[in-house]
C-alpha cells in the first residue's frame, strides 16, 4: 500500500469539488442547540477535534454547539443513538473509522450499518498510528523479538474489541508471524496507562495523545504506520523503515448525519468544516501533532468508507477473530 493507500482513491483521485454557498440565514437551521455526539469517553483525539469543530461552529452560525460523550460497546452505543435521532441537523456525529466502521466488524449483532444507515458530511483529519510501547523495547525489532521469544506472553492494549488500535495490532502481529495477547481498555487514555505502567506492553495510537509520556520516558515510540516520517516526531521511523513493508494505514475523524437530514443542512456543515480547516492556528496545530487536513465533499468519505470496510474485513478473516 502506498502513502495514503486507505485513504486511497477517495482522497486522490476525487474531482475538486466545492459544496454549494449556502448562507445560514437562508435556513431554518439551527433552530435550538446542536449536539455533537462522540461515542467515546473524553480525552482522545475524537474528543478534542469534535470540541475544537463544535466551537468554530457555534462562532459560525450562531447557536451552541456542544459535544456528548455517549461511550459503550466500541463506539456504538452512542453511534445508534445519533442513528435513531429526528433527521433534523441537530443531532450529528462526529467520530472516527475505529468506532464507525471498523468495529462493526467484530460485532456479532452490529447495532447499524456504517454505510447505509448515515450520511456523510466531511472528514476532518487523518493521523497515523503512532505505535509506542514499554521503554524495555526501544525498535520494533526488540518487539518482535520479545514476542517470538515468549509466544502468547507480550500483550497490547486498545480501546475495546474491534476498535482501531485492535485491528492495526492483528494486522501487525499476522505481519510479524508472532503470538500475543490483546487487552481491551475503556477509553485512550487508559490504554496509555496501561503500557506506562507496565500492564501491557504495546498500543497503536496517535503521536497527540502518546508523545507527551514518550517525551516524558514513560513509553518509547517506536513507528508510525505508513511510507513517511511525520515532522512532529521526525526521529521516529516509519513502520516500513522498520522492516513492514506496505504498513500504510491511518485514522480519520469526521462528521456524519442521520439519513434524512436535508442537502441544505449538509451543505452548510461541509462548508464550515472546510471553513475550520483553512484557519491558520487550526493548521499549526495539526502540523504539531502529525494530524493532516482531510476536508473534500461528501463522497469522499463515502468511499473512504465503503474503501476501509473491504480491507479490515479481509483483516479480521485472516486473523480468525470471531464476532461477539
Amino acid at each position: 500500500m502506498r502513502r495514503r493507500s486507505l485513504l486511497g482513491a477517495a482522497l486522490l483521485a476525487a474531482p475538486a469539488m466545492q459544496a454549494p454557498a449556502v448562507r445560514a440565514q437562508d435556513l431554518p437551521w439551527p433552530s435550538r442547540p446542536v449536539k455533537f455526539v462522540n461515542p467515546f469517553p473524553p480525552g482522545g483525539p475524537g474528543d478534542t477535534y469534535a470540541r475544537l469543530v463544535a466551537e468554530h461552529c457555534s462562532r459560525a452560525l450562531g447557536q451552541p454547539f456542544v459535544v456528548e460523550n455517549r461511550a459503550g460497546a466500541t463506539g456504538a452505543v452512542g453511534t445508534a443513538m445519533v442513528m435513531r435521532s429526528p433527521p433534523d441537523g441537530h443531532t450529528l456525529l462526529f467520530t472516527s473509522n475505529s468506532g464507525f466502521s471498523m468495529a462493526p466488524l467484530l460485532a456479532k449483532t452490529p447495532a447499524y450499518d456504517a454505510q447505509r444507515d448515515f450520511t456523510p458530511v466531511s472528514m476532518v483529519v487523518h493521523y497515523p498510528y503512532y505505535l509506542v510501547a514499554n521503554p524495555r523495547y526501544r525498535t520494533v525489532a526488540d518487539l518482535v523479538a520479545a514476542a517470538k521469544a515468549r509466544p502468547g506472553q507480550l500483550n497490547f492494549s486498545s480501546i475495546g474489541i474491534g476498535s482501531g488500535g485492535h485491528l492495526v495490532a492483528e494486522m501487525f502481529r499476522l505481519r510479524a508471524g508472532i503470538e500475543v495477547v490483546h487487552v481491551p481498555y475503556v477509553g485512550a487514555a487508559a490504554s496509555l496507562m496501561g503500557v506506562a505502567s507496565g500492564q501491557v506492553d504495546y498500543y497503536f495510537d496517535s503521536v497527540g495523545n502518546a508523545q507527551p509520556l514518550v517525551a516524558e520516558g514513560k513509553l518509547a515510540g517506536l513507528a508510525i504506520t505508513g511510507t513517511e516520517r511525520v515532522a512532529a516526531v521526525p526521529s521516529v521511523p516509519t513502520m516500513q523503515e522498520s522492516g513492514f513493508a506496505d504498513f500504510d494505514v491511518d485514522l480519520w475523524l469526521g462528521l456524519l448525519a442521520p439519513l434524512g437530514v436535508p442537502p441544505e443542512i449538509l451543505a452548510r456543515l461541509n462548508a464550515e468544516c472546510e471553513a475550520f480547516l483553512a484557519q491558520p492556528a487550526i493548521q499549526a496545530r495539526l502540523r504539531a501533532t502529525a494530524f493532516f487536513a482531510a476536508g473534500g465533499p461528501p463522497e469522499r468519505l463515502g468511499r473512504r468508507i465503503a474503501q476501509e470496510t473491504l480491507h479490515w474485513r479481509g483483516i479480521v478473516q485472516q486473523a480468525g477473530l470471531t464476532p461477539s
